[in-house]
């Protein structure tokens, strides 16, 4: 982990004070993110939110009866209106 100097560590600290964690550096997107935060499981994820649990067992059942789309397939849909 590198050690930030004082005027990096302003640097961060302004661009999570902005309301946003995210910062483009060198044409690449960077998102800043606090290790503090709980990170949970998909289980836990599911455990707690019933939608989600949904979504997934939709999810599940369409892909068993071969109801997939591609990434084209789903931006075409999408432009079309139909999503």
């Amino acid at each position: 982990m590198k050690k930030l100097n004082s005027y990096e560590s302003e640097v961060i600290k302004d661009i999570i004070r902005d309301g946003g964690s995210a910062f483009e550096l060198d044409g690449k997107r960077y998102q800043v993110i606090s290790l503090d935060d709980p990170i949970t499981t998909v289980k836990e994820d599911v455990e707690r939110d019933a939608e989600l649990e949904q979504r997934l067992q939709q999810a599940k059942k369409d892909i068993l009866h071969n109801k997939v789309y591609s990434t084209d397939e789903i931006l075409e849909m999408i432009e079309q209106g139909e999503l």
